[in-house]
């Protein structure tokens, strides 16, 4: 049975109440497994890093609390929690995810987004693709070639509009539906989109949704300062590197 996705709904989702379906140890590994029937904790995928933080259960007279280190989603939806502690099957658990983590996450995979929106707002034909969205390593990757003699124009062009949407602020909106209904707000629907958690965008102004299952800000203000740090083309994939304030 697929794990029901808590954090999916909301934008600031760090909390929630669950009960434990599975404990198994990990071969090769001395953590344990834990699946519950539903989660708050994002597993790491589409270039974001996945939470930690603490799932707090009882054994006894005195409170259980297992450590979660690293979570996964597997191909059946199903979502791992991987760390240490002793808790049982059929548990009554609560969960806290780690917010200062969860926060940097979220505002690094937003400024991704903000990166797109200003590409999209320059009229640059820019077809986005993979993005890493980690302290040491964020960036936006598109289908494009950049000329050499161009790269500091349009660095300084990107730079503005970004800063410009951020200014601005936002009210991003969360929305489930189709597929196949995406095209109608989503400037780029990707082929390969994952099946094995609900289909959701997220419209960070009327005319710009992306079809993403990661987390984000509610509005684009809490992002901070965003600094393209570097664009590089080659082999026709353009490479728009960038740091947030306080981050990297």
């Amino acid at each position: 049975m697929a794990t029901e996705l808590t954090y999916l709904n909301d934008f600031v989702v760090l909390t929630g109440a669950a009960r434990v379906l599975s404990v198994n140890a990990v071969d090769d590994d001395s953590r344990t497994d834990v699946v519950l029937d539903r989660t708050c904790f994002y597993p790491r995928g589409g270039g974001q890093d996945w939470d930690t933080g603490v799932i707090r259960g009882a054994s006894g007279d005195f409170t259980a609390d297992f450590t979660v280190e690293e979570v996964r989603l597997d191909p059946e939806g199903v979502v791992h929690h991987l760390g240490a502690g002793p808790l049982a099957v059929g548990d009554e658990v609560s969960l806290q995810v780690d917010v200062t983590r969860r926060m940097v996450n979220t505002r690094l995979h937003s400024a991704g987004h903000v990166v797109d929106l200003a590409v999209e707002r320059l009229g640059l034909p820019w077809v986005p693709g993979k993005g890493a969205h980690y302290p040491h390593m964020s960036f936006v990757e598109y289908d494009a070639v950049l000329p050499p003699e161009e790269v500091e124009a349009v660095l300084a062009q990107v730079q503005q509009a970004a800063r410009g949407v951020i200014d601005a602020g936002s009210s991003n909106e969360i929305r489930f539906m189709p597929v196949s209904e995406m095209g109608a707000y989503c400037r780029n629907v990707p082929a390969n989109i994952p099946t094995n958690k609900p289909a959701r965008i997220v419209l960070y102004t009327a005319d710009f949704g992306v079809p993403c299952g990661g987390t984000h800000v509610a509005d684009v203000s809490g992002i901070g300062t965003l600094t393209i740090t570097k664009i590089k083309s080659k082999k026709g994939l353009t490479k728009v590197s960038y740091a947030v304030d306080g981050i990297n």
